[in-house]
C-alpha cells in the first residue's frame, strides 16, 4: 500500500512538472529590438517584417517591441548593449561597429566588390564568409543575420560626380570602410547617424553622403540632395543581431523557429528592400529631383586601382580577416572582375 501512494504521489508530481512546463512554454515573451534607423524607413523594414511574421509564426507566443533609435543607446553603441543583454535584438548597419568588430566591414559589403544581393549572398552562404563574420559576433554574444540593403549605394551629393577628381576636398558622410574608399578617391571623410543627414546636407554641414537610393523617398534626401551617382560602389548588407542569451532561454521549438526562421523572412524583406530602393530613386528622378551622374569606364579602372590598397589593408588586421578578403577576391575572379 505503502508503495503504491509513492507512486501515486510520484505520478502526480511528474505530471503537474508536465502540465507546468507545457503551461511555461505556452507563455508569451517579448522581446525588445533596438532600431538604428528612424522607424518607417526601409532600413526599419526589414525590423518590423520580421516582428510581424515571427509573431505569426510562433502563434503569438514571441512579441517583439520595436524601440526608436536611441531608447536604450546610442547607435553606435548598440553591439555592446545588445552583447549585456539591455534589449533581445536589433537591425543595424555594421559600419557603425568597424572599430569594434572588424570583420563588420566585410559583412557590410567591400568597395568594388559585390554588385547584386545574390554575388552577396553567395559569398556567405556558399564560399564561407557567413562563417567568419558570425563568428566575429559570436566573440560579442551575438547571433547575425544578413539581409539585403541597397542595391544603389554611392554618392548623394549636392555637386555632380561626372570624374573622381570632383570629389577632391568634399566633405562626405560615410561609415566603416566606405570613410577610407572616400578619401581614396580625394574626399574628406565625415561620420554621421542616418537620422542626422538631412539637416547635415540642409545646412551644407557635408556635401553630400554614400547613402543608398531609399533614403531619396523614405527620409525625403530628394530634398536636399541633387545627384546621385551610379554604379553602385557595392550591393550593402543590413543585419538582423539577436542576443544569444535571450535566444537560448527560449522554449526549444520557438528556439528553432527564429533561427531557421529568420534567415528565410530576411531574403523575402531582402528582395523587398531591394524593390524599394529601385523605385525611390526611378521617383525621384521623375520628379525632376535629382539627376544621374555616371562615372565612365575609364573612372572605374581607376576606382579599382585606389580600392585595392584598402582591400589588402583590412586583409592585414588579422588571419580571420585575411581569409574573408581572399574569399572575396576568388569571387570577384570568379565572376570575372578581378580587383587584383
Amino acid at each position: 500500500m505503502k508503495k503504491f501512494f509513492v507512486f501515486v504521489v510520484a505520478s502526480f508530481l511528474l505530471f503537474g512538472f508536465v502540465v507546468c512546463s507545457q503551461a511555461q512554454d505556452k507563455k508569451v515573451i517579448t522581446w525588445k529590438m533596438q532600431a538604428s534607423y528612424p522607424l518607417g524607413t526601409t532600413v526599419m523594414m526589414h525590423g518590423v517584417e520580421w516582428a510581424k511574421y515571427i509573431n505569426q509564426l510562433t502563434n503569438g507566443r514571441l512579441k517583439v517591441e520595436i524601440l526608436a533609435p536611441g531608447a536604450m543607446c546610442a547607435v553606435g553603441d548598440i553591439v555592446t548593449y545588445l552583447e549585456k543583454g539591455v534589449f533581445d535584438c536589433a537591425i543595424s548597419y555594421g559600419g557603425f561597429y568597424t572599430g569594434l568588430i572588424p570583420e563588420t566591414d566585410l559583412e557590410i559589403g567591400l568597395p568594388m566588390g559585390h554588385m547584386t544581393w545574390d554575388e552577396y549572398w553567395d559569398a556567405y552562404w556558399n564560399r564561407g564568409l557567413g562563417d567568419i563574420i558570425r563568428g566575429a559576433y559570436a566573440e560579442h554574444n551575438i547571433m547575425q543575420y544578413p539581409c539585403a540593403a541597397g542595391c544603389y549605394y554611392h554618392f548623394n551629393t549636392n555637386f555632380p560626380v561626372n570624374k573622381l577628381s570632383d570629389l577632391k576636398g568634399k566633405k562626405i558622410r560615410a561609415l566603416g570602410v566606405y570613410g577610407k574608399y572616400v578619401q581614396a578617391l580625394g574626399g574628406s571623410a565625415v561620420t554621421i547617424p542616418g537620422g542626422e543627414l538631412y539637416m547635415a546636407m540642409k545646412l551644407g554641414t557635408i556635401d553630400g553622403a554614400i547613402y543608398d537610393a531609399s533614403g531619396l523617398q523614405d527620409v525625403k534626401f530628394h530634398e536636399v540632395v541633387k545627384y546621385y551617382t551610379f554604379p553602385t560602389a557595392a550591393q550593402i548588407a543590413l543585419s538582423l543581431l539577436i542576443n544569444k542569451n535571450s535566444l537560448a532561454k527560449l522554449p526549444e521549438d520557438l528556439r528553432v523557429i527564429v533561427d531557421m526562421g529568420t534567415r528565410f523572412i530576411l531574403e523575402d524583406t531582402g528582395n523587398r528592400y531591394i524593390t524599394m530602393t529601385k523605385a525611390s530613386l526611378n521617383k525621384s528622378v521623375a520628379m525632376k529631383s535629382v539627376d544621374i551622374c555616371t562615372l565612365p569606364d575609364a573612372e572605374l579602372v581607376k576606382m579599382r586601382k585606389l580600392v585595392k590598397p584598402l582591400w589588402d589593408e583590412l586583409a592585414a588586421k588579422s588571419p580571420r580577416m585575411k581569409k574573408g578578403v581572399d574569399i572575396l577576391k576568388q569571387q570577384m575572379r570568379d565572376v570575372g572582375r578581378p580587383i587584383d
